[in-house]
């Protein structure tokens, strides 16, 4: 079976080795007193715990599904950190992103010329625009970034329905704060790819390979089964 530990892993902090992670602008939510009234205040960005980890999984995860893998189309389903359409186009200039913001997140963490489906969190919602935009040919190499972390009682749902729609193959991106156990099952029914799932910090690299201290994030890679 082909997998991701084929792409080396940079140093903590670098996307891909292509330079610094892009920081995390600070939040700027507050309340102004303007002649006695109150205007309505600035949305907060999201924290996100271990951003440049977080945001360092996935330059690696795209570049290995850019220069290993071929793939050109990559689907941004709710990454909870800035900077991942950009990264996907710094890794090949025939890439394409389509992001798909969870209700309440766009425009915070979307580039201007990014195409966004937004609307109802729900997935059978996200899934109908997928397929009815016309911005994603799912009969061809899709990759799906599905990075906001999920807990062992919420996994992500619908998954085996975007498995059925990905006609042409592909690969699904999750992370979580589960247990591995529950991490490694929530993929099903995609096929996780070596080595299973692995702290954000380290990952393709297997836990045990690694002694320094984790995030308690763990990420993962996996194929569709026709690949």
């Amino acid at each position: 079976m082909t997998h991701a530990r084929r792409h080396q892993a940079p140093p903590p902090g670098v996307l891909g080795g292509q330079g610094p992670s892009p920081r995390v602008p600070p939040s700027r939510g507050h309340v102004v007193q303007l002649g006695g009234r109150r205007r309505t205040p600035v949305p907060e960005r999201p924290v996100v715990p271990h951003a440049r980890e977080h945001q360092a999984f996935l330059g690696r995860v795209i570049d290995y599904l850019s220069t290993d893998r071929g793939v050109r189309q990559f689907v941004d389903w709710g990454c909870p950190v800035p900077g991942t359409a950009e990264r996907i186009r710094q890794a090949h200039p025939d890439n394409t992103v389509v992001h798909i913001a969870p209700h309440g997140t766009v425009g915070m963490l979307s580039s201007p010329d990014n195409p966004v489906l937004s609307g109802s969190e729900s997935s059978d919602s996200s899934l109908c625009r997928l397929t009815t935009c016309g911005l994603v040919d799912l009969d061809g190499p899709v990759a799906v970034l599905m990075t906001r972390p999920f807990s062992a009682e919420a996994p992500p749902p619908a998954l085996d329905r975007l498995h059925y729609l990905m006609h042409g193959g592909g690969y699904l991106a999750l992370a979580t704060e589960a247990p591995k156990r529950d991490a490694e099952a929530a993929f099903a029914p995609f096929v996780p790819l070596e080595p299973g799932v692995a702290d954000l910090r380290w990952w393709p690299y297997p836990d045990e390979d690694v002694a320094m201290e984790g995030t308690g994030i763990l990420g993962g890679l996996a194929r569709t089964r026709s690949n």
